[in-house]
């Protein structure tokens, strides 16, 4: 056998018990996000909460959001796609309301907190009162999403893709409101 054969097995074997170890990482990362954990869907609700509170100016019809089990199996069927492609309206309706959508994937399960500050950090191109020109390339829907005075109930979802062969992580979110 050649030399480097030999270093290639060497290597195969010292480098697939870190790329497992790596995968069982992001599985037990993964699990403890899940949407049907309470302390998951409490956590989300009160990030939801604190910065709907932190707005400015601040919002005197705001409601309290909380969490719809019905607004989060919507936001699990169509994670489920793991298509970034906003879904559609009438897919993620509830009785008596209408649901907006927050999504994002990433390569590896961050928790929920990081990804609702995705979406959130797009308050510094919102300006109360004016939107941002469609010209300029900078959008703060997901933002307003979070923010939208009159949504209050919430429902969000995790789900592990594959994109060209490499995992990812489809994050959804569906905001109901008045």
């Amino acid at each position: 056998m050649e030399i480097k054969h030999l270093l290639f097995l060497v290597a195969a074997a010292c480098l697939l018990p870190m790329l497992s170890m790596k995968r069982k990482s992001a599985k037990k990362q993964f699990n403890k996000l899940l949407t049907d954990l309470p302390n998951v869907q409490q956590e989300i609700v009160n990030i939801h909460n604190t910065l709907r509170r932190g707005v400015v100016p601040p919002a005197s019809n705001m409601l309290k959001m909380s969490w719809s089990e019905e607004a989060a199996q919507n936001a699990r069927t169509f994670s489920r796609y793991c298509d970034m492609t906003e879904s559609n309206p009438l897919e993620r309706r509830l009785p008596n309301t209408f649901c907006g959508e927050n999504m994002n994937m990433t390569s590896y399960p961050v928790s929920w907190s990081s990804i609702i500050g995705v979406w959130y950090s797009e308050s510094k191109y919102f300006k109360y009162g004016l939107w941002p020109s469609m010209d300029d390339d900078i959008t703060t829907d997901r933002y307003t999403q979070i923010v939208w005075a009159t949504s209050y109930l919430i429902g969000c979802a995790i789900t592990p893709c594959r994109h060209k062969g490499s995992p990812r992580y489809f994050y959804v979110c569906h905001y109901c409101h008045d």
